[in-house]
């Protein structure tokens, strides 16, 4: 284990053993998600996330031109435009600025790009001291840190520690009440923005056809910053550069609503050249109440890299907003400072992988929960998850899982279905029937039913057809489906199998069973084994091939995503197989969305049965990745009847994650408190959903704090019903 590889365990040992960081993370992000929602909440975020996404890209594929063209443009407005490939070449620019000017104190605004190229700590050795104006980066620099968060550099600090750190630095007692803990700033930094030398900022988006950049705030901090002192120098990447005004506000419109959700921030700066006047006889004259020098940086860094892979090629799309972070249960669990680099959350381990290398971001790319809420929220549509397992795989290339992951994976998929791992745990389970909620190397509770002696594909018959057997009518009569269990159910749960069979034939479908056992390859792909993912992926596709059906059906909302979306992906390099994987998945379903557009049941056609609530869980793959939501709800309340009490975020992970679980069994528990408390908050005696790790999760949670709650599977309540009407 590389030096770098021990502090990233060390760093998020610390961090899971921190009540204070959970309590600073607990209070802040869950709001941050609420504000976002309802900045968005009467406008169409699809058409403004497609308006942007257009234009990055159009400006991400015009970019050496663009970036000429704002040279040109913003040298000819009286401003130094200065090109640096790399953060020792910023550093070097900035380093000769500072001597030229003889700089003593230099200011500064918010600016990731500075934390990139480490700038405070260059300028500190050249003897300059250093001053952050934005508060939540003052907090972090006072405190010795960096900032955990791309837009609230201070988000893992409570209220109580930064009063106790302002305390220590004014050498007065400063209470924790905010308002107080803002004034103790304004008082410390206001005479710094006058005294200063330079002000050092960044920039949100840079202009080509006016040569300006353009810097949104809310403290006020960045206009004294680039105002007061006599030389500003503001450092951007490259990326940050768009052609028109149009482009820019394009961005503008969705920066703060996904920052912090606000309509608009309280200032947004257009700065083009420095300060200037002709009002005495109409003569220009450079330098006025502003600044008389203004020199623009522009990093490279590898961005051009970024540019040239199509994998990552969109990362270059990212406005800063943090809205992804902020929706990653991961970085809620753990914070910034374990979720990242230099660049913190989801974003941030593609960035840090290119600007700070990949022994800095392979520790935290493991941590990746595969949830998919980040491209969600993501204003630019950058699809974030892939990219990170695309890092995951090409980190793990070559390497071993270790024995542990490697042998459970070899059993859900197939490879080592007797192998001793399982046969010491049904042993154990003989033994000690308990042991059938628990795998000893896990150290936790899981919902694990007994360890069946045979897989639920083996016991029924590979092959096997089972006629319809209507108990209703539906409009699915007469239609075929190939039932794919996935390796979890097919495995580990083989009453969600028997019950799809059952509520499938009770709809009036004929269903049919694979001729072989395969796994979709999912397991593998989440753990970066690209190369074992692709021979599960052509095995199952070529399974599929073999069977006449209708429709796939999959309880397995999972192994539905997998076969519909990420086979394109996983396959881009062998277009035949792509071909063959289109073709299959057109007629694949999960078993929500069967129900609801092909079985279509009728409206109270099993109502009347268990009186118990429901509440849902949506998981990740429904809600994130196919877009359902109102689908299983219909077959709740209108289908079955069902009192549903929805649950606060019901589409927030459970933090199963396959096996994210198995590597970070901590990570995982603290990210499913958080569904607990929100299932137990609504009182109802039954969680339902419709994946079969979800289950697991849930379930085994639920049992270990003694709540009197099932937890099924929508088939399972389904097939319940359906049983309940042939008793009656």
């Amino acid at each position: 284990m590389t030096k770098i590889q021990s502090a990233f365990r060390r760093n998020l040992s610390k961090a899971l053993g921190s009540k204070t960081l959970e309590t600073a993370l607990n209070r802040t992000l869950p709001t941050r998600r609420r504000t976002r929602d309802a900045a968005f909440q009467d406008l169409d975020f699809a058409a403004l996330r497609d308006d942007l996404q257009t234009r990055k890209r159009e400006a991400i594929d015009q970019l050496p031109e663009l970036v000429e063209q704002f040279t040109i443009a913003a040298e000819q407005a009286g401003a130094v435009v200065h090109m640096a490939a790399t953060s020792e070449d910023a550093l070097a620019i900035v380093g000769d600025l500072v001597e030229r000017h003889g700089v003593k104190l230099a200011v500064k605004s918010k600016s990731m790009a500075t934390e990139e190229i480490g700038l405070n700590e260059y300028l500190e050795e050249l003897g300059v001291e250093v001053v952050e104006t934005d508060l939540g980066e003052w907090i972090v620099q006072l405190a010795g840190e960096k900032p955990s968060h791309l837009i609230t550099p201070a988000l893992h600090k409570t209220r109580e520690q930064v009063a106790e750190l302002f305390s220590k630095v004014t050498g007065e007692k400063v209470p924790p009440d905010i308002p107080q803990l803002v004034a103790v700033a304004r008082r410390e930094l206001r005479q710094k923005f006058i005294d200063a030398d330079m002000g050092i900022s960044g920039a949100n988006v840079a202009i080509a056809e006016t040569g300006s950049i353009v810097i949104v705030s809310n403290e006020g901090n960045a206009r004294l910053v680039t105002t007061l002192p006599p030389v500003h120098v503001a450092i951007l990447g490259i990326e940050k550069v768009v052609a028109t005004m149009e482009d820019a506000t394009s961005m503008l419109r969705v920066l703060s609503k996904s920052g912090t959700g606000q309509r608009m921030t309280s200032y947004v700066s257009y700065i083009t050249g420095p300060s200037r006047t002709a009002d005495i006889e109409l003569s220009l004259t450079i330098g006025v109440h502003g600044p008389k020098e203004v020199h623009i940086v522009l990093l490279d860094n590898r961005r051009t890299e970024m540019r040239e892979r199509p994998e990552f090629r969109d990362a270059l799309d990212c406005i800063r907003c943090g809205a992804c972070l902020n929706a990653c249960p991961p970085f809620q669990a753990v914070g910034g400072h374990v979720f990242g680099h230099r660049y913190t959350g989801p974003i941030g381990l593609i960035l840090t992988h290119f600007h700070h290398g990949s022994e800095n971001a392979e520790g935290p790319v493991s941590l990746c929960v595969q949830c998919n809420a980040c491209e969600t929220v993501c204003p630019a549509g950058i699809d974030l998850p892939r990219m990170i397992l695309d890092l995951r795989m090409e980190y793990n290339e070559g390497s071993s899982p270790g024995l542990v992951k490697g042998k459970l994976l070899d059993f859900l998929t197939y490879e080592d279905a007797g192998g001793p791992l399982m046969g010491a745990a049904r042993l154990g389970q003989r033994i000690v029937p308990k042991a059938a909620a628990r795998l000893p190397f896990l150290g936790r509770v899981l919902g694990l039913p007994a360890l069946p002696a045979r897989s639920f594909l083996a016991a029924k018959g590979l092959g096997s057809t089972f006629e319809a057997s209507p108990k209703i009518a539906t409009e699915a009569g007469g239609t075929t489906a190939l039932y794919f269990p996935g390796c979890l159910t097919d495995n580990l749960f083989p009453a969600t199998g028997e019950a799809a069979i059952a509520a499938l034939t009770g709809c009036g479908v004929r269903v049919v069973l694979p001729s072989e056992q395969v796994c979709c390859g999912l397991a593998h792909m989440n753990a970066g084994d690209r190369g074992k993912a692709i021979v599960n992926a052509k095995k199952t596709i070529e399974m599929l091939e073999r069977v006449e059906a209708d429709h796939v059906v999959s309880t397995s909302a999972s192994c539905v995503v997998t076969m519909v979306q990420d086979y394109q992906h996983l396959l881009r390099d062998e277009p035949d197989w792509q071909a063959r994987a289109e073709t299959q998945a057109r007629r694949i379903k999960d078993f929500a969305t069967f129900i609801d557009q092909v079985v279509r049941l009728p409206s109270g056609a099993l109502a009347g049965g268990d009186a118990s609530t429901v509440t849902y869980h949506d998981s990740c793959q429904s809600a994130n990745c196919l877009n359902l939501g109102p689908e299983p709800r219909r077959m709740l309340q209108e289908g079955l009847g069902c009192e549903l009490r929805e649950m606060e975020e019901s589409s927030m992970c459970c933090g199963f994650g396959g096996a994210f679980s198995l590597e970070y069994p901590k990570v995982s528990q603290r990210i499913l408190q958080h569904k607990l408390d929100h299932i137990e908050a609504t009182g109802a005696s039954m969680v339902v959903t419709d994946n079969p790790g979800c289950i697991m999760q849930i379930r085994g949670g639920l049992e270990a704090r003694g709540a009197d709650v099932r937890v099924l599977h929508l088939a399972e309540l389904l097939a319940e019903r359906f049983d309940a009407m042939t008793r009656s």
